[in-house]
């Protein structure tokens, strides 16, 4: 058979198989995921949270899954539970998230505050997450970690605002004497010691201020001696709701008449909620740092999104702020056109404003978003009839502040 003949007889198949393999190339190409990396603490006494940041970055992946995905891509998150935020969780997180399973993206709600930042920096991939201490911010710049953003203000900001913000209420305190009571780690006596020294210039004195250990913090003593203080205000910084809701309730039972209480970012924290519901936190005051705005058409959307995909209202802790860390990236993909260029990538988060649910995402340049009206302005909360209502967002009063009846 000469060779023409050979042609003859099979290039019309050979056709079909190669063009059919060339389909099914595209059709495998178009079809493979994009991969986002959830490290989040799904055990441990951070779990709570840990519940929150899976149902949000879930939340937002679905939306835009069902609106056509990414680039024509469907997007898939790959979860790595990073229990008690220890640095070798970290480690194997980044390890397995980005060597092993290839994500474009890491995204939490707090990934150790610290060991996250030697873990993840050594990569290009885009690491978006709510630290919100200052020195995870020092760390990340100290690093030039060209890739980490931090989508909020830190805990000293925080303070001094949240002090501001109770002064504005337009209570009239019985005195000038503020009692702190806070944990060992840097987001409690960070904010706790931000507020003192923004209360000092205003005529505050502060009368007790002391560090509790979790383990082993004994709340009777503690009351006792504030009571004696008789300070106009109280507030408690620990990041463990338990250990709040333990305070609440036994101050309580004697109440200082006057004296307003604040439990700081215990409030937003999921579990504090069944103490709220409750009933038995009315009109203790709480703060969050960035969460859905009151009356956004778009966040009354995600509200609506969020009952029907879990059947409850989103907590103030994390949820938006992380339903907008994934659309933040996904706008800025969209912008350099492929996923896996991670340093343009990078580059567009860091230069172009993003208009979310929490506000106006705008990183400045040590890779943070300062609180203020205009960018992301900081929640003031109060507990009334069972349930947390926003009184304040930054300077704006949002709702009515009632005097608790503990005060009275």
């Amino acid at each position: 058979m000469s060779l023409n003949s050979w042609f003859g007889t099979h290039a019309k198949p050979i056709g079909i198989v190669a063009s059919a393999f060339a389909m099914w190339a595209t059709t495998a190409t178009a079809a493979e995921t994009i991969k986002i990396g959830a490290p989040i603490p799904q055990t441990g006494p951070f779990a709570s949270d840990g519940t929150v940041m899976e149902k949000a970055i879930k939340l937002a992946v679905d939306d835009i899954n069902a609106n056509g995905g990414l680039l024509g891509r469907q997007l898939e998150i790959v979860h790595f539970d990073i229990g008690e935020l220890t640095p070798d969780k970290l480690q194997a997180a980044a390890v397995n998230l980005i060597d092993r399973n290839e994500t474009d993206l890491i995204i939490t709600g707090y990934g150790g505050f610290g060991p996250d930042i030697p873990a993840f920096c050594p990569y290009d991939v885009p690491f978006i997450h709510v630290d919100a201490f200052s020195s995870v911010v020092d760390l990340m710049n100290n690093m030039n970690c060209s890739n980490i953003f931090n989508i909020s203000d830190v805990e000293a900001a925080y303070g001094r605002v949240l002090f501001d913000q109770i002064m504005s209420l337009g209570y009239d305190f019985p005195n000038k004497k503020l009692a702190i009571v806070h944990g060992p780690y840097e987001w409690e006596y960070g904010l706790t010691g931000a507020m003192a020294e923004a209360a000092e210039p205003a005529g505050w004195e502060v009368v007790f201020n002391e560090e509790v250990p979790y383990e082993s913090v004994q709340w009777p003593p503690i009351l006792s001696k504030i009571r004696n203080l008789e300070p106009s205000l109280i507030h408690i910084e620990l990041i463990d709701p338990s250990l709040t809701s333990t305070f609440i309730q036994q101050y309580r039972e004697n109440p200082i008449p006057g004296a307003l209480v604040s439990v700081g970012y215990a409030a937003s924290i999921p579990a504090f909620g069944q103490v709220v519901t409750s009933g038995d936190a009315d009109g203790v005051l709480g703060i969050t740092l960035s969460a859905h705005r009151p009356g956004d058409p778009a966040a009354e959307a995600f509200v609506a999104d969020w009952q029907k995909a879990y059947g409850e209202e989103p907590p103030y802790s994390i949820a938006a702020a992380l339903y907008d860390g994934v659309n933040m990236w996904a706008e800025a993909v969209k912008k350099v056109g492929d996923p896996t260029k991670h340093a343009e990538i990078n580059a567009v988060l860091l230069e172009t404003p993003y208009s979310g649910l929490t506000g106006v995402l705008d990183l400045n340049e040590r890779h943070m978003i300062p609180t203020s009206d205009e960018t992301q302005p900081s929640f003031l909360l109060q507990a009334q009839d069972g349930k947390l209502k926003t009184i304040m967002l930054g300077t704006k009063h949002t709702g009515d502040f009632v005097v608790p009846e503990f005060a009275k």
